[in-house]
């Protein structure tokens, strides 16, 4: 019995670290914190004064790619960092080092941790086509790619602007690409030991170094979701998650399977069904999927109990945004349906400075509910106008969206109106309306140190605004 429990314990154990990037019952609320070419609004020394309010409100702030890109530091570059040239060199068209050091430092004192944007399927030349440098990681580690970590079937070895190339350097003899092909930069060959150990000591001094806490992927399209789980194992962050761009559940539950569910996805099935395709058009019935054909809930992976703990939901992205696939409805009807929801939502910078009283008093309550990732959510209505029900640690926060004609304005017994606007609202219990209030309240008095603690349980700053206890929760108000 006792080696039967005690493999049953080294088993546990085990899951519990495959799912550590996907953090179970998660209560953060993410911050995209740019949008593309905006290296004058959200670089690292502009990011600095909005720490404080940005602290108040969120746990996690996605930053953009921070190696020296192809481009240079000239501010709108060509590609704003998503070909990079050199991994160990963080100075980029965003700020110098030290500056993003100031600024990573400066999130963490105020209990937010920081998300690296990686982009590890390719990589640029330093002034040719796959002419790279090396990668100087200090104790991490030294390396160099070459001809031999390119995959075979990259334009390096087709093109015919490459043929100078090819003739002085010779060919790309790495393994054929395991993903899709991306055109603009060198495939890496992810099948290759150099790859794989330089992104290792790349991730592990991303951390060490420069103090980031999680990745974000870019294109996981590109290779073999199970190499980001090797990643994962081995640099361990404490939430990672891929840019697996695609509609389909059934694709981005694949792409997370490939990973051994070692990373969340980012909830593309969500914003298509219930966002654009879903709210934007009026038709709420989009924004509606049936759990195992029974239960209705949240569209896209949030639908799904085996899948809701791996969704970072969102509106848009910088990508999304500045093309056919932007979310073109009601922006604060958008949040209301992500901020009510399961799954990790991550709010874009231009919707959160364009709508911040709206997401502030939606995020609060989520937070006053205690809303996780994981809660358990049905949706009770998607024909007229759309209703959720979502039962978080200390109460059900009910969402209502829809028109000033068709949604009612009537009050759900037993609980009260938290926010809202013409066209959406939030209800909580009466028996946390105090507290809501509390949060709506600037003047609530900090508690002791030693009492103070946020949504991980871990102790932060008396500058943060209280803790309230609800059915035995800490629950931080910030």
């Amino acid at each position: 019995m006792k080696k039967r429990t005690l493999l049953l314990s080294c088993f546990a154990l085990l899951l519990a670290s495959a799912r550590a990037q996907a953090p179970a019952d998660c209560q953060d609320v993410l911050l995209q914190g740019f949008f593309w070419n905006s290296q004058q609004q959200t670089g690292w020394a502009q990011l600095l004064p909005a720490v404080d309010e940005i602290g108040q409100n969120f746990t996690g702030i996605w930053l953009p790619p921070s190696a020296n890109p192809e481009g240079g530091y000239t501010v709108g570059g060509s590609n704003v960092g998503y070909h990079p040239r050199v991994w160990n060199d963080q100075n980029s068209c965003w700020g110098t080092a030290d500056n993003l050091k100031t600024l990573i430092t400066a999130f963490h004192n105020k209990g937010v941790r920081v998300i690296a944007d990686i982009i590890i399927n390719h990589r640029a030349g330093y002034t040719d086509w796959a002419n790279f440098s090396p990668d100087n990681f200090g104790a991490y580690g030294s390396y160099q790619l070459t001809l031999a970590d390119i995959c075979r079937n990259d334009e390096v070895n087709t093109e015919a602007g490459a043929a100078t190339f090819r003739a002085t350097y010779g060919m790309a003899t790495g393994a054929n690409d395991t993903g899709e092909n991306w055109s603009g930069a060198r495939d890496l060959d992810h099948t290759s030991a150099n790859v794989q150990n330089n992104i290792k000591a790349y991730l592990n001094w991303m951390k060490g170094e420069m103090g980031y806490d999680g990745w974000r992927y870019d294109f996981v399209k590109g290779f073999e979701g199970k190499y980001v789980g090797i990643y994962n194992d081995a640099s361990q962050p404490w939430l990672s998650v891929g840019e697996y761009w695609d509609g389909s559940y059934d694709a981005v539950k694949a792409w997370l399977a490939a990973t051994g569910y070692k990373s969340m996805a980012f909830d593309f099935p969500q914003k298509y069904a219930a966002l654009n395709n879903g709210l934007a058009k009026n038709n709420y019935a989009n924004m509606a999927w049936k759990e195992n054909g029974t239960t209705p809930r949240p569209a896209g992976l949030i639908h799904n109990s085996s899948t809701n703990r791996y969704a970072v939901t969102f509106v848009d992205n910088h990508d999304t945004y500045r093309d056919d696939n932007k979310y073109t409805g009601n922006v604060a009807q958008a949040y209301a349906f992500l901020l009510s929801a399961p799954g990790v939502p991550c709010v874009f910078w231009p919707h959160w400075v364009g709508n911040k009283t709206v997401i502030k008093n939606q995020i609060a309550a989520r937070r006053v509910a205690g809303v996780t990732s994981q809660s358990n959510c049905e949706v009770v209505r998607s024909n007229t106008y759309y209703e959720s029900r979502t039962e978080g640690k200390n109460g059900t926060l009910i969402c209502r969206i829809g028109n000033v004609a068709t949604m009612p304005k009537t009050v759900p017994d037993g609980y009260f109106r938290a926010c809202g606007g013409n066209n959406w609202a939030f209800y909580l219990p009466t028996a946390l309306q105090s507290v809501y209030t509390s949060v709506q309240t600037p003047t609530v008095a900090p508690h002791s140190e030693t009492s103070v603690y946020d949504l991980q349980g871990r102790r932060v700053s008396t500058t943060h605004s209280g803790l309230y206890i609800i059915n035995g929760q800490k629950v931080l108000v910030k």
